[in-house]
């Protein structure tokens, strides 16, 4: 049988793969402890030079209700059609498109 390629009988090798190891193991725990400590310092962030938004609700007056309750009517009578013929004689590219699904 041929010998080993890798036959280290000293186990030298292994010697500095662990302490490569044991060194790489330390420094990602501190860089963990690190995070964890900046995350939890709650450092107040500075802030944001925007203009704060103004949500003007109101109730709506009866006026406003009918001229809405009118519009929906309007668009629910409208559809998306602009002819009465058939999809299937509209001429293509024309002033309507046509819709398709699969």
């Amino acid at each position: 049988m041929a010998q080993q390629v890798f036959f280290d009988p000293r186990q030298a090798r292994w010697k500095r793969l662990r302490r490569f190891f044991d060194i790489l193991g330390v420094s990602i725990t501190g860089l963990i402890l690190f995070f964890v400590y900046t995350a939890l310092r709650s450092e107040p962030l500075p802030e944001l030079l925007l203009p704060a938004m103004k949500r003007p609700f109101h109730s709506l007056k009866e006026t406003e209700t009918e001229k809405a309750k009118e519009k929906r009517r309007q668009a629910a009578r409208r559809g998306h059609r602009k002819t009465k013929g058939a999809p299937s004689q509209v001429k293509l590219n024309a002033e309507e498109g046509i819709r398709a699904a699969f």
